[in-house]
């Protein structure tokens, strides 16, 4: 056979397989979309699902476990440094007195001078420095704080709960907080006329107090407390803390 007469048999052949390959392709186009991408159609159909937003809160009322007070001493002279050596000289003692005592937390606040102002002119300052001890809540720390009360004076007390409490209240929360939420998840999706639910986008949101709650401010000075030492009230209360588990659900029969 010449090469003039295999030309055409080539093309022929190369033409067959061309045909051959353009069918396979135009099969494989008219397949169903779930017989190609079965995933990817559970997906739309879930995103396609109705979706409903909900939330439930767990919350519970604990006893605040920790106290502050505020000590003060406030002197008048007719210059700042006497002032301040004077106040110096009644804290000192009692921030030594608080620091041997472990179970306390103690700190200094500062001093603040002022001047004193008559007929517009400056005749004296008034020198103030507190210092503040935090504990645990207790008839003991009530009497130190009435003995202290004798030298100083008492600013304010706040009772408030602390991290370590908060974040023990709310570990035991979250489980409560989640059953509360697919309690109700559950009912919603009935009350809708649905059998069940997935959840979309959870959130966990935890709150308590963020700062000491204050009691209502206690101004003993050294001339009421007088030479018998009064005892602290105790006023301590509770706080409330809370976990709220949020999430949108698609609904599905």
């Amino acid at each position: 056979m010449s090469a003039s007469a295999s030309r055409p048999s080539l093309r022929r052949s190369a033409l067959h397989a061309a045909f051959a390959t353009a069918a396979t392709l135009v099969a494989a186009a008219a397949l169903p979309a779930s017989a190609q991408q079965p995933g990817s159609e559970r997906h739309s159909r879930a995103e396609r699902a109705p979706q409903l937003s909900l939330s439930a809160t767990a919350y519970r009322d604990v006893a605040q476990n920790r106290v502050t007070v505020t000590l003060y001493a406030e002197r008048e002279s007719p210059q700042p440094a006497a002032g301040q050596a004077q106040v110096s000289e009644l804290l000192g003692p009692v921030l030594e007195r608080l620091k041997s005592h472990g179970d306390l937390q103690v700190q200094g606040s500062g001093y603040r001078t002022d001047p004193l102002w008559q007929q517009s002119r400056i005749v004296g300052w008034r020198t103030r420095g507190s210092i503040q001890v935090s504990a645990q809540p207790s008839p003991a720390f009530n009497r130190l704080i009435g003995e202290l009360a004798a030298q100083l004076n008492i600013e304010s007390v706040a009772y408030w709960l602390s991290r370590e409490a908060q974040l023990a209240v709310e570990r035991e929360l979250i489980a409560e907080a989640v059953a509360a939420f697919r309690t109700k998840a559950d009912t919603a999706a009935k009350a809708l006329g649905f059998n069940g639910y997935s959840m979309r986008n959870v959130a966990i949101d935890a709150a308590g107090p963020i700062r000491p709650e204050h009691a209502p401010k206690v101004m003993m000075s050294r001339a009421a407390a007088g030479a018998a030492p009064v005892p602290l009230p105790a006023a301590e209360g509770r706080t409330t803390v809370t976990v709220t588990v949020s999430a949108s659900v698609a609904l599905g029969r």
